[in-house]
């Protein structure tokens, strides 16, 4: 009996403990299944690592160092995913925001406060540091042989002191709203630098600048060369970037020496860039729909400019409103694909006007203020006779579509207002040199405003003989640009922009149009873009590209799951 009694007790246990294991596994299959419920209505989809960005595209490389002045355009492509600054401009907003470090203005508009980030680290790991913003600003740019005038000058009575070691104030002689675009400078890293001379620090030969190192949000790996003249450069993920890991884990670019060759190569890359204008709607039709096209306007236009201190009719405001009006944008840009009409020279800054041809009123204007007609139509110059008016006009060779416009124009004016014109079509030794000693009536050319948003001050009389090509010198224009250096208040743009129409100084012809042309498979990328300042803009938050996605948590921030959870059974 006893015996009997053991062995119903061992199966009544042997039952229990199977009861156990399977309530136990009921309840982990409800709770799991609940848990998935759960997860699956808190929950969205997220990026997820892996993959290899790559862009097929035309150039060359020159210099890898962001200060050097020799960079190329695909250098400077390289360089906004290399390298980072203080601040950064965030082309969506048209804004500059933090970047490496946080800033602070004070109240007086003077100085110009940036605490680094903690997290503020180059590629090889090391903390960016007070020393490398110091040797950057102070040691480089400050310095009286840097070659980068625009930078030289913009900090040239700049006072810069380090507060601490994760502090740095800019000091300012006078409060200029442009100066935070100077901050996105790209820092350098000290230590790779100590001992060279200012000479060696751009020179493209330095060991740094063919392997340069930056805290940018992907670091370089290699160049390889190929015999055709094309290239291939390798880019891998910066797992230091100070705003998190990429998600991307590298990237490849083709760099092709012409169009020729790229349009002959593959057809799979998630980028291309850099395609002529006139190739472009053929070579759209060969990416079928596997590719969206991307369109953007530079800060940069060209322009006819009127050398106001030139011995020439030029300098008469109603001869140059008269040559002005015997301009027609629409049928000079026609000819040339990839190019819109501009008819302010803010109209990046959201100031636009409308100017019509109008050949007739261009003869009036001439007759009624001392050109007068003869009856074969040959305009006079007031005092002279038996002379026709010539005027000297000159453009560079590169790009061609300027010895185009300038002929076009040299045509029109010939024709409609029989004014000879003396055209030069010149290399860019002997267009610099002429420019340089202001040996012209009339010069086509352009101008590029990427590295600093201030195309104002071009036209203010401290910039006659340099990037003032009409040589302007005008009080009320340089009031007006000293007080959008100071507030940048909107109002005193128009009224710039009204007072150059009145001066007629130069006439904006237009600004190319830019397309890139992005795989579908690239997620992340900025659909929507408010003002590229260049077309590196394009890698605008490049660590957030990714290609695949994966189910990750939406909850509030800092909140438990498990609480999150137990709220979500008991209120079903």
């Amino acid at each position: 009996m006893r015996r009997f009694f053991k062995k119903l007790f061992r199966i009544v246990q042997k039952k229990r403990a199977l009861l156990a294991l399977f309530l136990f596994f009921v309840v982990f299959v409800f709770v799991f299944a609940q848990w998935r419920q759960f997860f699956s209505e808190n929950s969205k989809l997220a990026p997820a690592e892996g993959g290899i960005f790559t862009e097929s595209t035309i150039g060359t490389t020159q210099n890898l160092n962001p200060l050097a002045t020799d960079s190329t355009r695909f250098d400077r492509d390289l360089q906004k995913l290399l390298f980072a600054g203080l601040l950064e401009y965030n082309p969506v907003s048209g804004q500059i925001e933090d970047g490496l470090a946080t800033f602070q203005i004070s109240e007086d508009g003077r100085t110009y406060t940036c605490i680094l980030r903690d997290s503020a680290r180059f590629s090889d790991g090391q903390k960016v540091g007070i020393d490398d913003v110091i040797f950057t600003f102070e040691t480089v740019i400050q310095n009286p042989n840097f070659q980068n005038k625009i930078l030289r000058e913009a900090f040239e009575y700049i006072s810069i002191e380090a507060v601490d070691d994760r502090t740095i104030a800019f000091r300012l002689p006078e409060k200029n709203v442009f100066f935070p675009s100077f901050l996105t400078t790209p820092i350098l890293p000290e230590r790779h630098f100590r001992g060279a001379m200012i000479e060696e620090i751009t020179d493209p030969s330095f060991p740094f600048n063919k392997k340069p190192v930056g805290a940018g949000p992907f670091r370089f790996e290699r160049i390889i060369p190929n015999p055709d003249g094309s290239f291939r450069v390798f880019l891998k993920k910066n797992r230091h970037f100070f705003r998190g890991e990429p998600k991307i884990d590298r990237m490849v670019f083709y760099v092709f020496p012409t169009f020729e060759h790229l349009d002959t190569a593959h057809e799979w890359t998630t980028f291309f860039s850099r395609i002529p204008a006139i190739q472009r709607k053929n070579f759209e039709k060969k990416l079928i729909e596997r590719y969206d096209r991307r369109e953007y306007l530079l800060p940069w236009w060209t322009a006819i400019f009127f050398n106001l201190d030139a011995d020439s009719p030029v300098k008469n405001l109603y001869f140059r409103r008269a040559l002005a009006l015997a301009v027609d944008k629409e049928k000079l840009l026609a000819k040339e694909r990839g190019w819109v009409r501009a008819d302010s020279f803010f109209f990046f800054e959201g100031v636009e006007d409308w100017q019509e041809p109008d050949f007739s009123e261009a003869r009036k204007t001439l007759r009624d203020h001392g050109f007068p007609y003869k009856k074969s139509l040959e305009i006079r110059t007031e005092g002279k006779k038996g002379d026709p008016v010539r005027v000297r006009a000159i453009t560079s060779t590169a790009p061609s579509e300027y010895s185009r416009f300038l002929q076009a124009i040299a045509r029109a004016w010939e024709s409609e207002l029989d004014i000879e014109v003396e055209v030069e079509i010149l290399n860019s030794a002997e267009f610099l040199e002429k420019v340089k000693k202001r040996e012209y009536d009339i010069v086509l050319f352009g101008q590029n405003f990427s590295r600093n948003l201030d195309s104002f001050s071009v036209w203010h009389s401290a910039e006659s003989g340099k990037l003032n090509f009409s040589n302007l010198t005008n009080q009320d224009v340089d009031f007006l640009v000293d007080e959008i250096r100071f507030s940048g208040a909107k109002s005193d743009v128009f009224a710039l922009n009204q007072k150059l129409d009145e001066i007629r100084p130069a006439l904006a012809l237009g600004t190319p149009l830019h397309q890139i042309f992005v795989g579908k498979t690239l997620l992340g990328f900025a659909e929507n873009f408010g003002k590229f300042r260049s077309s590196a803009d394009r890698f605008f938050r490049a660590e957030k590209w990714h290609f695949f996605q994966k189910q990750d948590w939406n909850l509030p921030k800092n909140s438990s799951k498990i609480w999150e959870f137990l709220k979500w059974i008991f209120q079903k």
